[in-house]
């Protein structure tokens, strides 16, 4: 084929290798699209389908060009600058064809995150909307100090464990890192104070969370505009009442396009995984393996002290990853965890049987605060490298114990501060390093831990969808708001669920007693006051 702009910028095809591969690649989505049609699998099973085909399709294009070393869709290898000069070099395993048929290959996959982040803000939204307005709903503050209490608890467990393997294997070993030669990267937006943090988690401006990642911004919005309603419940009952199920419709709405595209989510996790393969360096695994491996393991780790979590708490772990499953494959998959959000909510809500106020607290929370894997097992791997990697006297001479505890704190600061997009554990990077005055290393430990990001992103992003999937239902669990329908607990649990609830409604109404008793009091006292005519 001719090299020319229609065929090139375009169609995007300029080769008859770029042209085989796209026909091939959507003729198997297609083939699988009408295959789910006409034989009724489980969802899940049609997921691991399309992951399986993804996976085997990125490696025959990798396996077909001997998986060079800095990948195929490169044109240059990462910049160095030697002698004070920035030296780009010619990737030589660079292929144009490859470059095409990943653009195509991502159709579905920008197709179905694109959909799904159309519908986080919405969802965010009406979700904290229903709950904080109802009326007779005062657990919400204790049920998001709950949440953020254990996603917390996570991110400290994933850093613990990542840090010292990291340390006994000596990840950084044979790395070479030098402030000498730095790879050509700019440092992203540093982590803020904590008190910057908080006040601007209440936007100035209306409109800018629907627009961006704030997801803490659209749930004080949210909960702003709840409150409200519920207050001026009181006054104006009719009128808020209308509201309200103006926003039960709204959801029902959103509820259905959400079941639309999570249709096509087995073609999208092919097209996503298949992606993630061809794009990425998989040849620089037999150089820098290591570095990927521990961050594999603290993964792994912190899915097992998840499960245990639910086992210590007696959940029915079998019956719990059954239905949530899909939530880590797809954060897996999306590389996102606001792209996972609607799902996890539905799972949660729908298959668990949580209660609404539980789901859509702390899962929206979860999104933005204490990420185990961009935060806590991220963290870990770039602090334990950054020690074995170098004798740097300004790293070593605050001593290992200082420098990890140091390491552990600014870690917990910074998880309050970042989006579950892709590429926030860049930001991490930068704002742990920042905070313990080590931010001129970002660009020698990024050159090695960036060089396999999106690899790492895809088993960081599941373990932080998982660990707000956990706390949700422990969270609900202790509040007593899992239903009698659920299968994740015995029917003992179950009785026992609706013994706390009551207590707690008992709890509430003499409280409210206790108050309408010292107002009638207040209203004695103001009247005996009166003088009399």
């Amino acid at each position: 084929m001719s090299n020319n702009v229609l065929l090139d910028r375009f169609l995007a095809i300029s080769s008859w290798q770029a042209a085989l591969a796209v026909i091939l690649f959507l003729a198997i989505q297609i083939g699988l699209w009408f295959t789910f049609k006409r034989f009724k699998l489980k969802f899940i099973y049609r997921v691991l389908i399309g992951l399986a085909i993804g996976l085997a399709f990125g490696i025959v294009v990798q396996g077909i060009n001997k998986f060079p070393e800095f990948g195929l869709v490169d044109q240059f290898k990462p910049a160095i600058k030697h002698g004070g000069e920035l030296i780009k070099e010619q990737n030589p395993g660079y292929q144009k064809w490859a470059e095409q048929t990943n653009i195509w290959v991502s159709l579905a996959k920008n197709i179905f995150i694109n959909g799904i982040l159309l519908l986080t803000a919405p969802v965010v939204f009406i979700a904290i909307f229903r709950v904080v307005s109802r009326p007779g709903n005062k657990n919400v503050g204790r049920i998001s100090l709950k949440g953020v209490a254990l996603l917390l608890l996570n991110t400290a467990f994933a850093f613990i464990v990542t840090f010292w393997i990291g340390y006994a294997i000596k990840i950084g070993e044979g790395s070479n890192l030098s402030l000498e030669n730095v790879a050509d990267k700019k440092l992203p937006k540093e982590t803020q104070p904590l008190p910057v943090i908080i006040w601007e988690y209440l936007p100035s401006n209306i409109i800018s969370p629907w627009a961006g990642t704030m997801v803490i911004s659209l749930i004080v919005i949210a909960a702003l505009f709840g409150h409200s309603v519920k207050i001026l419940s009181k006054k104006k009952p009719e009128q808020m009442q209308k509201i309200r199920n103006f926003m039960d419709g709204a959801w029902t709405i959103v509820s259905s396009i959400l079941t639309t595209f999570m249709k096509i989510m087995p073609l999208a996790v092919m097209s996503m995984i298949a992606s993630s393969v061809i794009a990425k360096p998989i040849g620089a695994l037999a150089t820098i393996g290591k570095v990927l491996g521990v961050g594999y393991l603290g993964l792994t780790i912190s899915l097992v002290f998840l499960t245990l979590l639910l086992l210590i708490n007696r959940v029915n772990v079998i019956a719990w990853w059954r239905h949530c499953a899909k939530i880590l494959i797809q954060g897996f998959a999306t590389q996102s965890s606001n792209a996972t959000l609607p799902m996890s909510m539905e799972t949660l809500k729908e298959d668990v049987k949580l209660d609404d106020s539980v789901v859509s607290t702390v899962t929206p929370l979860s999104t933005t605060m204490g990420l185990m894997g961009c935060a806590g097992v991220q963290s870990g791997v770039i602090t334990s490298l950054l020690w074995t990697g170098t004798n740097d006297i300004a790293i070593h001479s605050q001593g290992l114990v200082v420098f990890f505890i140091l390491a552990l704190l600014i870690t917990l600061v910074a998880s309050l501060g970042i989006s579950g997009i892709p590429g926030t554990a860049t930001v991490l990077t930068s704002g742990v390093l920042s905070g313990l005055g080590l931010g001129a290393w970002f660009g020698p430990v990024y050159a090695i831990v960036g060089s396999l990001d999106g690899l790492f992103d895809m088993g960081r992003t599941g373990v932080n969808v998982t660990s707000g999937a956990v706390v949700a239902t422990l969270v609900a669990k202790n509040e007593g708001l899992v239903s009698s329908e659920s299968n994740i607990l015995s029917a003992k649990l179950l009785a026992k669920q609706e013994l706390i609830r009551q207590k707690k409604i008992e709890k509430e109404a003499k409280i409210e007693l206790k108050k309408q008793e010292k107002l009638n009091k207040l209203k004695a006292k103001t009247e005996e006051s009166k003088p009399k005519e």
